[in-house]
């Protein structure tokens, strides 16, 4: 059985240990304000790593679609200065992987469509998987409704604004569907030609116990990462 299709019957999730956050080094002083070093629930900045050396100044999305293992289109985003940033709450694994991004002048408009565009085709992508694959096995379709949040669809993308920013996801409300990520956001900085985009990562060794604690401390993170932007100058 393929991978990705066995965890709809079993959660496939990889446990990674956080760092130690006694040498954190500091962000670019063009990222300067982006990366929080700490959140009011606990959650902590454990690590953050340049981004490579010598790295062309983008990075590739692929746009895939379910009858073709090759990607449907592809374009470029545009990078200036990047960082990855992993945060963990105590005593559990990581729980976000972070990259924090500035375009290239002039490109942030077009880097934030692209970015919009990609996550909404792929959320739309991965809900029909789930549906086509539990439609003619009800089983799994009964195994997937005991962990799933209540009222909610299987993957659902979503766009808003927080405090003047604006933010789009794609959630998945259960656990074990398609990989490992529960939530993928992208949080847009226009005053500083900033894309946060943030994988919100399902665990055993976790602060969560349930799906809806789960999107409890999605919405925190959302929350908490725009008001530790705004506060620090990286807002408007």
């Amino acid at each position: 059985m393929n991978k990705t299709i066995a965890c709809l019957l079993a959660a496939c999730v990889v446990q990674a240990a956080p760092a130690s956050a006694a040498d954190l080094l500091a962000p670019p002083a063009a990222l300067a304000g982006l990366v929080p070093d700490a959140f009011p629930n606990g959650l902590k900045l454990v690590e953050l790593r340049p981004r490579c050396d010598g790295c062309a100044p983008w990075r590739v999305i692929d746009f895939h679609a379910n009858d073709s293992a090759d990607p449907v289109r592809r374009e470029r985003v545009s990078v200036h200065e990047g960082v990855t940033a992993m945060y963990a709450f105590p005593g559990t694994a990581y729980f976000a992987n972070v990259k924090v991004e500035q375009s290239i002048l002039g490109r942030y408009e077009q880097d934030k469509a692209i970015v919009t565009e990609a996550l909404a085709h792929e959320c739309a992508r991965m809900q029909a998987r789930v549906l086509d694959y539990t439609a003619s096995r009800p089983e799994v379709r009964d195994k997937i409704e005991r962990v799933r949040a209540k009222g909610r669809d299987y993957i659902e993308f979503e766009q808003g604004t927080y405090e003047g920013i604006a933010y789009a996801s794609c959630t998945h409300n259960a656990f074990g569907l398609l990989n490992t990520t529960l939530s993928q956001l992208q949080i847009f900085v226009p005053a500083r030609d900033a894309i946060i985009t943030a994988y919100l990562l399902e665990q055993k060794q976790s602060k969560y116990r349930s799906i809806d604690e789960f999107l409890q401390l999605r919405r925190a993170f959302i929350e908490g990462y725009i008001d530790a932007v705004s506060k620090r100058g990286g807002g408007g």
